[in-house]
């Protein structure tokens, strides 16, 4: 019998999420979500562009935040840059693995030893999805009654998770890991080696309490995004609660990143909003474009600035 490879299964993966997505767009009806896309005036996808500005400031932020505390100083401006051209490079990569690009420019830039950097990208996406955990667990709190199931995987995964980020911010925990689960396994004259490189990743590392604010400014950019959608959403007639709809917005984003089968989290992240809303009455139709044109405002905009950057370069 022939080995699948991890090469292999990582070419398989996006197309379970395009499967999806085209399997929604089949099931609603293409005619449909035409006519839900062209009753979103132009305008209102200038007013939910603006917002992009104030979530790419407090990004570069918070970024700028996680390397003081690392030691490791950079421009502001030139993090903004670097932040926006590694989107473009998210958006176009399944899970958005394209972001950790900002590893080698951030080696390059600073001088700073890869496996710090390393450690530096971890950490910002860690507090995100920790933080984006957090109110998607709110939301399944909410709609316990209709989705009970949403509320144990939520839960489950943000245990695992945080206990995972917890366990390993913790230098002498790492160096346990290393020499009981990676050092036996690695040929002798690299072992000495191998293990300067983990010393490495824990290199002013930051404290448990300074991960408060980077937690915080992302629940705001999260919040952000969510107001994006919800301007789309002004364009239908439909009857949710806002903070019901702020926490539904990231939840979907959470679920598509927890689930990283497609690029941009296209498909998983329709399933989930269309899902959702629907307990609320909003059509399918409609959901699926709010979702779609909230995606295209909040990512693919900047994203596409960030590729402008990326060829100028």
């Amino acid at each position: 019998m022939k080995k699948i490879s991890f090469e292999q299964i990582s070419k398989i993966l996006p197309i379970i999420g395009i499967i999806l997505f085209i399997y929604i767009i089949w099931n609603i009806g293409i005619d449909k979500i035409t006519n839900a896309f062209v009753t979103i005036p132009i305008e209102y996808y200038v007013l939910a562009s603006i917002f992009i500005v104030p979530r790419m400031l407090l990004y570069a932020v918070k970024w700028q935040y996680i390397c003081k505390k690392q030691k490791m100083n950079f421009d502001f401006l030139y993090l903004q840059k670097i932040f926006m051209i590694c989107m473009f490079y998210g958006t176009i990569t399944p899970g958005a693995i394209g972001l950790h690009m900002r590893i080698f420019y951030l080696s390059k830039k600073g001088q700073a030893s890869l496996e710090k950097c390393i450690t530096n990208s971890i950490i910002d996406s860690a507090t995100a999805f920790i933080s984006g955990l957090i109110l998607a667990l709110l939301t399944s709190i909410i709609m316990f009654e209709a989705f009970p199931g949403l509320f144990t995987y939520l839960l489950i995964f943000l245990i695992f998770y945080l206990s995972v980020f917890v366990f390993l911010m913790k230098k002498e925990r790492g160096n346990k890991i290393f020499k009981i689960l990676i050092r036996p396994l690695i040929p002798k004259k690299y072992k000495d080696v191998m293990y300067k490189s983990v010393e490495s990743f824990y290199e002013d590392l930051p404290r448990m309490r300074d991960m408060s604010i980077p937690l915080i400014l992302e629940m705001i950019i999260m919040i952000l995004g969510a107001i994006q959608v919800i301007i789309i959403a002004q364009a239908f007639s439909i009857n949710v609660p806002l903070l019901d709809f702020i926490l539904i917005s990231i939840t979907a984003v959470v679920v598509a990143s927890s689930l990283p089968i497609t690029i941009g989290g296209i498909g998983v992240r329709e399933f989930t909003f269309v899902a959702l809303l629907s307990t609320y009455g909003v059509l399918p139709e409609t959901a699926f474009v709010i979702s779609l044109s909230g995606y295209i405002v909040k990512s693919l905009f900047p994203s596409i600035v960030g590729g402008a950057i990326l060829l100028k370069k």
